[in-house]
């Protein structure tokens, strides 16, 4: 089914769909490195930038992990030999998840967080959260998407680390749930930082045309160019990790935006919205105050009778009120002869014809 205009998928008290305001989601992730103080600070930044949601992860290591799992490539910098290691020390309780959702109420920010497992799904879903977000760790994972699904609420897919071909599976097995008119999908690439010659950004209209369904944008660069790119080509959620500071540690800081950097992105995505306008072309109120600057069209002086040729004729800058100078009006002028002398210069008129 096509998506029309008034299509949306709720969450919260948010409406995201076409010709809504982009649902912007400042990922706190795991850069709060398991302190709730910093955690905190971090809802209060967002909020006060603006952002719709601020989202977390939810995650038991054990459920998630073998302990002899492989470092991703932009892991290896940090000194700890061992992956498993890494994110048992970032493991969130779920006594420190309830405070950061009634933290996030109290702020009137929406409280997102990605859950990795069955027992994370469950607690969050108990929770009250309003939609799921979904890494691209399990975008193939129809196992844990199963679960997902029949829990019915919005699901936020990433859709890093696949094929088309897998998101095509991934996609038709949605479809079994009837899910789609609650599917955002997002276009991801699952590197830290990304180089933005691995953006791809041009997958989010084919992700549109093909699937019918609302697009997003997961933001992996250094800065929000892309992001920017991302709601010009019909992204309805863009994504972003934050942090308080690119020098704590953490497998995410450095390809996240600082607070003052967080405030302009989302400044420039509503600035971009306002730009959008409309999709039908007409003369603004502003630009009437300077229709003086549009050409007319002039006629030179000649006598009664004479016959009206191209040389006749210009086009200047007037009031802004007279015959635009179209191939359309310019058909019926030229050759036809004029019933009024014409002793100077001035903006041509059909009065100066037969009728």
């Amino acid at each position: 089914m096509m998506l029309s205009s008034t299509d949306y998928v709720k969450i919260g008290r948010r409406h995201i769909g076409n010709n809504k305001p982009v649902f912007i989601i400042a990922e706190a992730g795991v850069n709060y490195n398991n302190k709730l103080s910093l955690a905190f600070k971090m809802i209060d930044i967002a909020a006060r930038c603006g952002a719709d949601a601020v989202k977390f992860q939810t995650f038991i290591v054990d459920n998630i992990h073998l302990k002899n799992s492989t470092k991703p490539r932009y892991q290896k910098l940090i000194k700890d030999k061992s992956y498993y290691n890494i994110l048992k020390n970032l493991e969130p309780s779920f006594q420190q998840q309830i405070k950061l959702f009634n933290y996030c109420k109290k702020k009137n920010i929406i409280f997102l967080s990605t859950p990795y497992d069955e027992q994370s799904l469950n607690f969050l879903n108990k929770l009250g959260i309003p939609a799921f977000k979904i890494s691209s760790s399990d975008s193939t994972n129809h196992l844990f998407l199963e679960s997902v699904l029949k829990k019915g609420k919005p699901l936020l897919l990433s859709s890093g680390l696949t094929s088309r071909k897998e998101i095509d599976l991934t996609v038709k097995f949605i479809e079994k749930f009837k899910m789609m008119n609650k599917l955002v999908l997002l276009q991801t690439t699952s590197d830290y930082p990304t180089k933005n010659s691995d953006v791809n950004l041009k997958v989010i209209p084919e992700y549109i045309k093909k699937y019918k369904v609302l697009v997003g944008f997961s933001d992996h660069t250094t800065d929000y160019t892309a992001s920017l790119g991302a709601v010009t080509m019909g992204a309805c959620v863009v994504e972003k990790h934050f942090t308080l500071d690119r020098n704590l540690p953490g497998p995410d800081q450095k390809s996240s935006l600082e607070p003052s950097e967080l405030m302009e992105w989302i400044k420039k995505i509503r600035i971009l919205e306002e730009s959008f306008g409309s999709k039908n072309k007409f003369v603004t109120n502003s630009e009437e105050e300077n229709i003086t600057m549009k050409k007319i069209l002039v006629i030179k002086p000649a006598k009664q009778g004479t016959v009206i040729t191209k040389e006749l004729l210009s086009a200047k800058r007037g009031d802004g009120k007279g015959i635009l100078p179209l191939n359309n009006n310019l058909k019926k002028i030229i050759g036809k002869k004029l019933i009024k002398n014409i002793n100077h210069e001035r903006k041509f008129s059909w009065n100066l014809l037969k009728k």
